[in-house]
C-alpha cells in the first residue's frame, strides 16, 4: 500500500512552517491580505461529518480561486483562512454558509454570530501579523501539551486529515469522490507512469563512517501524483477511496518494473505494496518476469494497519512471498508500538520503525524499551524517515544500523559528488 504517512514525506514539514512561510510570502504584499480564524476546534461535535468538512473546505475553496488565498487545518483542530482583503464580502457570505453547515452544533446554535462568540476573529496582516503569529503560537503549544502524552505519529485531526506533526500546518483541500477516483484511475492506465515513480534508499550508517545502500525502496509518491494531476484534492482523507487508488497504483508499478519501464531495475529494491495486492495476477506476472535468482534481494513492504486489518490474508501473502523467495518488511511502526510487535511471531524478515524526536521521550521513560529492540533483533530493524543526524546518533546508541530518509538521501548525494569529482 502506498502508506500517506510514509510515501508523503516530503510534505511532512516539520511544526509550522507551511503556515509561517505562506505569512512571510503575503506580508510582501503590504496590506492586500487578511487572515480568518476559526475555532473550529472547539465545536463540541468533533466527529464531524465527512460532508460538513468537505463543505467547508470548498466554500472558501472558490472565493479562494478566485481573488487569490489560502485555507489551512491546524493540529489542534482550528481552521486558518487566508484571502485576498478585496474578497472580504465573499467570505462574509461564506461564514454566513459556514453558519448554516455546523447548525447543529451546540457552539453555534448558543451563539450564532460567530465573530461576537470568538468562533472567527479577522486579522489584518498589514497591522496585525504579530497577534496573528501569538495565537497560532499558543495553538502550536496547546496541540503539543494535549499530544505530549502519546505519539505524535498518530494524531487524530478532524479538520486537517491526520499527517502533521504536533503543532504543524496542513493545507485543506477536497476530498477524493468515486468520481474523482474513476477519472483518476482512467488516467493513470494510459499516462507515462514511471514519471511518477521515485526511490529512496536503505543505507548501513556506522558513526559518522559513509552510508553502504542495501535496496532502493520504489514507490509512488503521492504529493506528487496529486500535485500532477488532482492538486485541489486530499487524496487520503477518504480512507476507502485511497485503499482503491493504492491498489490501481500497486498493479501500474508492478507492471512498469516487470518492463524495466523505470529504466533499471531488476534487484536490490523494495515493494510497498497492499497484501491484497501479492495475491494478484498482477503480481503473479511480475513473479514470472522476475529472474529467480534475484528474488532473495526483493523486498515487500507491508503497512502495519494492512497487516492486522486482515491476519489471515497476511499470512497467505507472506507465507507465498517467502516461499517464492522474497523477503517481507513490517511498515508503519510508530517508536511507541514497538513493544507490541513480535516480529518473529508475525514471520517477518525485517521491521521499519518511524523516527520521530519523541523517540527520545519513550526510550528514556520505558525502562523496558531494550527489551523490546533485543526481541524484534537490532539487525533487522530499520529507522526510517531519518531527516537529521541525531536519528542516527539514537540508532547507534541502540545497535541500530540501518537508516531510510532525507537525511540518508543527502549522505549518499555528497558521498556520490565526492566521487565524482575525487
Amino acid at each position: 500500500m502506498f502508506s500517506f504517512s510514509k510515501n508523503t514525506e516530503a510534505s511532512n514539514i516539520k511544526k509550522d512552517t507551511i503556515i509561517w512561510d505562506y505569512l512571510r510570502k503575503i506580508e510582501k504584499s503590504h496590506d492586500e491580505y487578511k487572515v480568518l480564524y476559526l475555532a473550529t476546534g472547539k465545536l463540541q461535535n468533533q466527529n464531524m461529518r465527512a460532508a460538513q468538512r468537505q463543505a467547508l473546505v470548498e466554500t472558501f475553496e472558490a472565493v479562494l480561486k478566485k481573488s487569490g488565498g489560502e485555507i489551512m487545518g491546524l493540529s489542534n483542530d482550528d481552521t486558518v483562512v487566508f484571502f485576498n482583503k478585496s474578497a472580504r464580502e465573499e467570505i462574509l457570505a461564506c461564514l454566513i454558509k459556514l453558519r448554516f453547515i455546523l447548525h447543529d452544533d451546540p457552539l453555534i446554535k448558543s451563539n450564532p454570530d460567530m465573530e461576537k462568540s470568538g468562533f472567527a476573529t479577522f486579522y489584518d496582516i498589514s497591522n496585525g501579523a504579530e497577534r496573528f503569529r501569538d495565537v497560532i503560537k499558543k495553538a502550536s503549544e496547546q496541540a503539543s501539551a494535549e499530544n505530549k502524552s502519546m505519539s505524535s505519529m498518530t494524531s487524530s485531526n478532524t479538520w486537517g486529515s491526520g499527517g502533521m506533526a504536533s503543532g504543524g500546518a496542513k493545507r485543506l483541500r477536497r476530498e477524493l469522490t468515486p468520481y474523482m477516483l474513476g477519472k483518476l484511475q482512467k488516467v493513470l492506465s494510459m499516462a507515462d507512469f514511471s514519471s511518477l515513480i521515485r526511490r529512496q534508499s536503505v543505507c548501513a550508517v556506522i558513526g559518522k563512517s559513509a552510508p553502504q545502500m542495501l535496496f532502493d525502496e520504489v514507490y509512488v509518491s503521492i504529493p506528487d501524483l496529486r500535485d500532477t494531476l488532482l492538486p485541489d484534492v486530499d487524496l487520503t482523507a477518504n480512507p476507502w477511496l485511497f485503499q482503491y487508488l493504492t491498489e490501481t497504483l500497486d498493479k501500474r508499478v508492478l507492471a512498469n518494473i516487470s518492463r524495466h519501464d523505470d529504466g533499471s531495475l531488476v534487484n536490490n529494491f523494495s515493494l510497498n505494496l497492499n497484501v491484497s495486492s501479492i495475491l494478484s495476477d498482477e503480481f503473479m506476472q511480475f513473479d514470472e518476469d522476475i529472474n529467480a535468482s534475484m528474488r532473495s534481494t526483493i523486498v515487500l513492504e507491508l503497512q502495519l494497519a494492512d497487516i492486522f486489518s486482515d491476519i489471515k490474508a497476511f499470512i497467505l501473502a507472506k507465507t507465498f512471498a517467502q516461499y517464492r523467495g522474497y523477503k517481507v518488511c513490517i511498515d508503519g511502526i510508530t517508536v511507541d508500538k514497538l513493544q507490541y510487535i513480535d516480529r518473529e511471531q508475525l514471520g517477518a524478515d525485517l521491521v521499519k520503525i518511524i523516527w520521530h524526536p519523541s523517540f527520545m521521550d519513550v526510550i528514556s521513560e520505558d525502562k523496558h524499551f531494550m527489551d523490546y529492540v533485543n526481541k524484534a533483533e537490532r539487525a533487522k530493524l530499520i529507522i526510517c524517515r531519518v531527516d537529521d543526524p541525531q536519528a542516527v546518533e539514537v540508532g547507534n546508541s541502540l545497535g541500530i544500523n540501518l537508516y531510510q530518509g532525507r537525511y540518508i538521501q543527502r549522505l549518499l548525494s555528497a558521498q556520490g559528488r565526492k566521487v565524482m569529482f575525487k
